[in-house]
């Protein structure tokens, strides 16, 4: 089952969404420069306390369920982030992580993560960002072991739940633009494909669809004023995804 949550965590970090900006975007490519990393300074399209609730599921089958939470301005280190809790439960693990973001950019600042697994230790992450740099700053725990390393990028560093949130700030969308994802990982392209409608537990919608260069996922993202986060999927053999079923 370790093997099933790796996949899944591959399946929404690699979205959504979460992000989406890179110093060196030109063309059609949404503009990401370092000065313009800033979010629009309208009201936001989602409310503290917004709850989303998901299925997971493996082909068809439903295999587990997520919860992504916006829980608004709170304090860290003495200045003011966004947090948003992400908790995931599949059979023999629960995945839970406490996410802040800058205001600003909705650039991940520190990440907090415990993966408990009903066979074998509890792992506790810790990840630390230093944006001007380009580093994040990773401490894994577990009962045996502790590991401490960093990760270096050419550009500003994302966190893939966030990416959702990013993108449904943006003004508007531009059939066949692209934008660059910086992950800690991996690297790839997110290209807007157009409107479509999709059918969840909640009903049928009119959908802004993404698709990801080189295919990692595909995502569907309400086409209303809030923008919510419908579905993101795996393209590959195994079929993972995530399907809305609530919006509390």
């Amino acid at each position: 089952m370790r093997k099933s949550a790796v996949i899944f965590s591959t399946v929404f970090l690699c979205i959504l969404l979460y992000a989406i900006i890179d110093t060196a975007c030109t063309d059609h490519r949404l503009e990401a420069a370092e000065s313009d990393t800033s979010h629009p300074s309208t009201p936001l399209p989602f409310r503290k306390g917004e709850r989303l609730v998901y299925e997971v599921r493996y082909s068809k089958i439903k295999v587990g369920r997520s919860t992504l939470t916006f829980n608004g301005e709170k304090e860290l280190d003495g200045k003011k982030v966004y947090q948003v809790s992400f908790f995931t439960r599949v059979p023999s693990i629960k995945d839970s992580e406490e996410i802040y973001a800058d205001e600003e950019t909705f650039l991940p600042v520190e990440v907090r993560r415990k993966v408990k697994k009903k066979i074998g230790f509890t792992d506790n992450i810790v990840e630390r960002y230093d944006q001007k740099n380009f580093r994040v700053d990773i401490t894994q725990k577990s009962k045996l072991r502790t590991r401490v390393f960093s990760i270096k990028k050419d550009s500003p560093i994302h966190n893939a739940i966030l990416l959702a949130y990013y993108c449904r700030l943006l003004d508007s969308f531009d059939e066949g633009s692209s934008f660059h994802v910086a992950l800690p990982t991996v690297d790839f392209e997110v290209i807007f494909k157009g409107i479509e409608k999709i059918n969840t537990p909640l009903g049928e919608y009119s959908a802004y669809v993404f698709t990801s260069n080189p295919p990692r996922f595909k995502l569907w993202l309400s086409a209303d004023e809030k923008r919510v986060p419908l579905k993101i999927q795996n393209p590959g053999p195994l079929g993972y995804s995530l399907l809305i079923k609530s919006i509390e």
